[in-house]
């Protein structure tokens, strides 16, 4: 689905934590937040309840694409977690503190190109960024982690054509449409695979890995047929975004 327009903001905490589904023990976190979560936090902007905001921002609906702003920075802390029935034991309730290590990105900040199919939810989450408001408070993955952010604008996009082939692109972009990319520069890459789909059930349906440069830095890279890319222009600034 093509858009001809996005809205623009910034979104940053002091501690953020975006679990790995896959550590238990010891929760790790991604070093970006997946669509999934991102999702939530479109719908803590707009009001959408979390029974239904799954699949009301699903790839159909919204264009979603992320760029980093700091660098990639992570740190250990012990939380005392608490079993959820301890309440039935009251005079036990401190032996049932369970010190776990979690890992916390810290001072997290990201930029977000948001555009959606449903124009009604379009111009509710444009005023509410433009009146800094929310329906509900926003975190970075967890309650633990409140978030800020800040409106940067609504900007027209296009669409790029695939024989235009090489672009240095902003955003983190998945792997299946890079064919290859060009190290005329220092850069710190990584790979991540996220939940990017969800039914509202909290079925994953897709995963997806995406590549992005740790310290936020723009990749350059040949691009294939499978990408989707879009250009904007912010403040005389060219940015070359993906959706997720």
């Amino acid at each position: 689905m093509s858009y001809s327009k996005v809205l623009v903001f910034d979104i940053w905490a002091d501690y953020g934590h975006f679990k790995k589904y896959f550590a238990n023990m010891s929760p790790l976190s991604f070093s970006i937040p997946p669509r999934t979560v991102i999702a939530g936090i479109l719908g803590a902007l707009i009001g959408i309840d979390k029974t239904v905001n799954p699949e009301t921002f699903n790839k159909n609906k919204a264009f979603i694409a992320l760029k980093i702003n700091n660098e990639i920075k992570k740190t250990k802390m012990a939380i005392n977690n608490i079993k959820a029935d301890s309440k039935k034991e009251l005079g036990g309730l401190f032996k049932l503190h369970k010190p776990t290590n979690y890992e916390f990105l810290k001072d997290c900040s990201y930029r977000l190109f948001v555009a959606l199919h449903d124009e009604d939810l379009y111009r509710k989450l444009k005023s509410n960024l433009e009146n800094h408001s929310t329906y509900y408070t926003l975190n970075m993955g967890i309650s633990a982690c409140i978030a800020n952010f800040k409106y940067v604008g609504e900007y027209p996009i296009r669409q790029i054509p695939h024989d235009n082939k090489r672009v240095e692109i902003d955003t983190i972009i998945p792997s299946e449409c890079v064919d290859q990319i060009d190290f005329d520069r220092p850069i710190e890459l990584q790979k991540a695979k996220l939940p990017n789909q969800m039914k509202n059930n909290r079925e994953v349906t897709e995963y997806r890995e995406f590549i992005y440069d740790v310290k936020g830095q723009s990749i350059p890279l040949t691009y294939n047929e499978n990408s989707e890319i879009y250009a904007l222009n912010i403040k005389s600034k060219d940015y070359f975004i993906h959706p997720m």
